[in-house]
């Protein structure tokens, strides 16, 4: 017999979470063989991202700059080059965590489409603000590029992902 408090907050127990990790480990699995021996080498949707990733980026920081140009993937304010956006920068592999956990996750197709949806186009917007951030910060010849490169927007966007997921894994009000 179970308690109000057991049912409150249930156990958490390996029966419980086997389903999830295995779709976790079998969606991670597909995903890396997809990706590595087919997509990869294309170049799908690794040059087309970081592409549109450059072009947002220039064009958000032609709000507040005069010149900006780019070739490349490469970013120029005022003709003094600053950023390369390299494919591991287009933030695919942030979208394929985010939305792997939620594909890991049971509940309504509705549910989880807008929430994959959702979460990508934040997820886009944040690394088009964190592209800028780092143009800026090479532009004025900031510092703190390096500590914001590799741990602060980083920080960011994992923390906005994990956001995401708490909001996703709560359930959704009774109409």
């Amino acid at each position: 017999m179970s308690t109000i408090q057991e049912e409150k907050n249930p156990r958490i127990t390996f029966s419980n979470i086997k389903p999830f990790v295995i779709r976790g480990l079998l969606l991670l699995a597909g995903w890396k063989l997809l990706y590595v021996f087919i997509l990869q080498p294309k170049g799908i949707p690794d040059n087309w991202l970081t592409t549109f990733t450059e072009d947002c980026t220039a064009r958000f920081l032609s709000l507040f700059y005069k010149t900006v140009a780019q070739d490349n993937h490469t970013i120029y304010l005022d003709g003094i080059q600053t950023v390369i956006i390299a494919p591991q920068c287009n933030g695919l592999e942030v979208f394929v965590l985010y939305v792997g956990f939620l594909l890991c996750i049971p509940t309504t197709i509705t549910r989880m489409l807008s929430f994959a949806i959702g979460g990508v186009l934040v997820i886009f917007a944040l690394n088009i603000l964190r592209t800028s951030g780092l143009a800026v910060m090479l532009y004025h010849g900031s510092f703190l590029f390096d500590f914001a490169h590799h741990y602060a927007f980083k920080l960011i966007i994992y923390a906005v992902a994990f956001a995401g997921w708490v909001l996703y894994t709560k359930k959704p009000a009774e109409k």
